[in-house]
This record gives C-alpha cells, sequence and structure tokens, in this order.
C-alpha cells in the first residue's frame, strides 16, 4: 500500500510517497511542488493542482494525510496556504483519495515522542525510519505525515 503525505504550502508544497512493507518504509517518491511569485496567482494554484495531480495518477495511493493549517502571525500568506490547502483536497477528492489531516504536534508526538520537537529532530528520525537522507525541509514534513499516517493505521502490506 501506498501513503501519500502532503506538507501544503502556496510556494513549497512537500510531497511524499511511502510504501510500508514487513514493519519497515520505503520512500517511492518524495520532493516539491514549487511555484514562484513572478507566477500570476490563479496560475501559482493551478500548477499545484495538476502538478500533485499527476503525482497522484502516477504512483496510484491508497490513502493520504495531509498537515492542518498552522496559523502565523501573517495573514496573507496563511491565506494563501489555506487556498493551496483547497486545491490540495480537491485533487485528493477529485481522484478518490480518503485523506486524515493531523496537527503539527500530532505528527511530532507520533515521529520523535516530543509533540514540540525540533526540525533537526524530525528530520533525524524521518531519516532513521526510511534509510534516506532528505535534507529540504518541506519535503522531510510531508515524509513524516505519511509515517505518522501509515504508524498510526499500521498500514502494512
Amino acid at each position: 500500500m501506498i501513503t501519500l503525505g502532503i506538507d501544503p504550502g502556496f510556494a513549497r508544497c512537500g510531497y511524499a510517497f511511502i510504501e510500508a512493507k514487513n514493519s519497515a518504509y520505503k520512500i517511492v517518491d518524495s520532493g516539491l511542488i514549487e511555484t514562484f511569485s513572478n507566477q500570476n496567482y490563479n496560475q501559482r494554484l493551478s500548477f499545484i493542482y495538476t502538478q500533485l495531480d499527476e503525482l497522484i495518477k502516477k504512483y496510484n495511493p491508497s490513502n493520504a494525510a495531509i498537515e492542518e493549517l498552522f496559523f502565523s502571525k501573517n495573514t496573507k500568506t496563511a491565506i494563501k496556504v489555506a487556498e493551496a490547502r483547497g486545491v490540495i483536497i480537491l485533487a485528493l477528492t477529485l481522484n478518490n483519495i480518503d485523506f486524515t489531516e493531523y496537527k503539527p504536534k500530532e505528527v511530532k508526538s507520533q515521529i520523535t515522542g516530543n509533540g514540540n520537537a525540533n526540525k533537526d529532530a524530525m528530520m533525524k528520525m524521518v531519516n532513521l525510519f526510511t534509510g534516506s537522507n532528505i535534507i529540504q525541509d518541506d519535503t522531510a514534513d510531508a515524509v513524516a505525515i505519511a509515517l505518522a499516517h501509515a504508524s498510526r493505521n499500521r498500514i502494512f502490506k
């Protein structure tokens, strides 16, 4: 079974497809969907949708997990991320992918045992669980979200 983890963002949206087998996790694919400030706003949202839709069709995940929106002091940024989440949820829904939403503290707690873990601790555990060497924050967060979902739901084949 393949689980899709998504760290939603407007400029950078992290994604990870992981496979759980015999209590071990393997990253099938992971990376970023990036948009740039010189692009039209609507084109940026459309790009996030089409890229994610293509990835979903390529890897055919059986389930997905997405991080809940974290409200920051910057309302303008929060609104853009919320709109990006909207197109992400649309892509999941139109592809009939059931998804679960997780708070950042839930993911941190599931992966490190500490809901207040920092980025370094998260990165270390993600790389330990997957045998990888991910160095990009948004990608590592997406892997962590997928791992948290798969381990919480014992999704093994």
